[in-house]
């Protein structure tokens, strides 16, 4: 498996797009491309940091979901750049 498959399923919100658009392509996740995983990344980063989205990622990060999410939603925006960093 591919560094980057490795890091972007270690990332719950990343893992659980790539699940889902992988179902709707009939692809593997391993068949994206580096390029499509790290757009795929920003989008979901997006989610977290737009208000204007309107996604329950945001209120999470924000702390509307209370300290506990809003912990796990640094965490993942954390991971998003770091991956988006690393392989963009």
């Amino acid at each position: 498996m591919r560094a980057i498959i490795k890091s972007a399923l270690a990332i719950n919100e990343l893992a659980f797009n790539l699940k889902n658009i992988s179902i709707d392509d009939k692809k593997e996740i391993d068949e994206y491309t580096d390029s499509e995983i790290v757009r795929e990344a920003q989008y979901v980063l997006n989610l977290f940091l737009d208000a204007s989205e309107g996604h329950a990622n945001f209120d999470d990060w924000s702390g509307e979901g209370g300290p506990d999410a809003q912990k796990l939603a640094r965490g993942e925006v954390r991971k998003l750049k770091a991956l988006i960093k690393k392989y963009h």
